[in-house]
């Protein structure tokens, strides 16, 4: 799988820092094969062979660096023992540096990937299944999500995250964009409510490093000692906290809407008051 787009290690090496020269492209295939396993369940096999085929630059180029990193990242653990047992020491803290630098570069080549197939209007990619919801979907682009909510106008986070823009249109928000009628106002907050919604429920459900470096960054102090129970603490209180945010946000929504509609239809502490209620005052 790897002799498919790299000639050889060196050209390997040119895409991803730090290899074992001792290693050839063929003991590098089993966590190739892993890599590509990941990288196609993103972009589909039939993307990834139209890229290969296609003999364009550029997507070889993307490809190259997602394949190398990833493949780099998983084998980092086989390396780590293999130095052990060559009394080379290697500490923790550097491990967890060589991981998170493989997983950024990663990250860059697929974010480029996406963007060059969305770009070059690829008729392979658009036959995706990510592609095909977007239509479902109210954010349609990583540019649109990113002005709403930074996201470092990250296709790949954009993508990753399209099929939780549908689960929380289904669950919450389709009544309301319904009910919105093309009133700015209230379209806006529906959608900053919508992208805070789908972060929220990103940071139950993904890595850390699978996130854009704006929001990656909030978990990037002590780096060096932090332990995974912290970290996925922080992300807990972190969704924990767009979640309030968003309950805010449609609270707003429904006042707004109760000044709109004469209808009682909608979720709000007044709904179904009608001007003929009688109202007993107590003592």
């Amino acid at each position: 799988m790897l002799q498919d787009i790299f000639a050889d290690l060196a050209t390997f090496g040119k895409y991803a820092a730090g290899i074992d020269t001792t290693l050839s492209l063929t003991d590098l295939e089993p966590s190739g094969k892993s890599a590509q396993k990941r990288i196609c369940s993103i972009i589909t096999d039939r993307v990834y062979k139209s890229i290969v085929d296609s003999k364009n630059e550029d997507l070889l180029d993307s490809l190259r660096g997602a394949v190398a990193n990833l493949t780099l990242n998983i084998q980092l653990v086989f390396s780590a023992v293999k130095r052990r047992m060559d009394d080379v020491n290697l500490y923790k803290y550097e491990l967890e540096d060589m991981r998170r630098a493989y997983v950024e570069n990663y990250y860059n080549s697929i974010d480029t990937l996406i963007r060059q197939l969305s770009e070059q209007d690829n008729s392979e990619w658009k036959e995706t299944r990510y592609y095909k919801l977007i239509t479902s979907c109210q954010i349609k682009s990583a540019d649109e999500f990113d002005t709403i909510y930074p996201i470092d106008g990250s296709y790949l986070f954009y993508f990753r995250t399209v099929p939780l823009q549908k689960e929380s249109i289904d669950e919450r928000f389709s009544t309301y964009f319904q009910k919105a009628n093309d009133n700015e106002n209230i379209l806006a907050m529906l959608k900053l409510a919508l992208a805070k919604k789908i972060v929220a429920k990103a940071l139950m459900r993904f890595d850390i490093l699978e996130f854009p470096a704006t929001i990656r960054n909030l978990f990037a102090e002590n780096k060096s000692t932090r332990q995974g129970k912290d970290e996925r603490d922080a992300a807990v209180t972190l969704s924990q906290t767009l979640d309030n945010e968003v309950d805010a946000l449609i609270q707003s929504v429904d006042t707004l809407l109760s000044t709109t509609e004469t209808s009682n239809d909608f979720c709000s502490s007044s709904a179904f008051n009608t001007p003929d209620d009688t109202i007993f005052m107590m003592p």
